[in-house]
This record gives structure tokens, sequence and C-alpha cells, in this order.
């Protein structure tokens, strides 16, 4: 389970699985966090004026009935969660950032 209020939590809307169970992976490094939360042109968008503060992690989801789960990534800004701890995102979601097509959720 996640130690610390991992504070606010982004996934990809089309990675987002509510309610669902994760395992974290690995950390990603800070310069392809980086690359991730900018636009193609390698700007940055209202809502994340600041992408060397968040921190990505590579996760995966334990859905069970599948040969093999889905992975993706979620974004961190404040708090911290660590390479083998398990969590599940929330079951309700806002939209955050529609330019990099990111949502908001919380984590247990």
């Amino acid at each position: 389970m996640v130690q610390d209020d991992p504070g606010q939590i982004l996934v990809f809307t089309y990675d987002y699985e509510a309610g669902e169970d994760f395992e974290v992976l690995s950390q990603l490094e800070t310069s392809t966090t980086v690359q991730i939360l900018q636009t193609a042109e390698e700007e940055t968008v209202p809502e994340i004026s600041q992408p060397d503060e968040y921190v990505g992690h590579v996760v995966r989801y334990q859905v069970d009935g599948g040969p093999v789960s889905p992975t993706t990534l979620v974004f961190i800004r404040n708090g911290s969660i660590s390479t083998g701890e398990t969590g599940t995102l929330g079951e309700e979601a806002t939209m955050f950032s529609p330019t990099l097509n990111l949502l908001s959720t919380d984590v247990e």
C-alpha cells in the first residue's frame, strides 16, 4: 500500500481504470517525465508549469483473468510512492489537462 499521501495522481485518460489495484514497477528518469509532461513542441501547458516537480512511475494494473496485466504511467507531484508498493486508483477522476489528455484522481 502507498506509504505517504502521494498528493495528486495524474494518469492518461485512455489508461485510467477506476478502482483498479496497481503495483509500482519503476520510477521514470526526471528528463523522461519532463518530456512526457510537455507538448510535442516541448512547451509546458498551463496546468503544469514546472514538469520537473512531478515524478513519473511505471505501474502495472493487477487485473484478474488476463495473461498479462496492462502497464501505464502515473505522475505524482507531492508525496512518495516506491517501487513494489501497491495502491488503488480512485473511483472518480477529473480532467486535469485536456492538452496532455491527463486525468487527476486520488489513490488509496
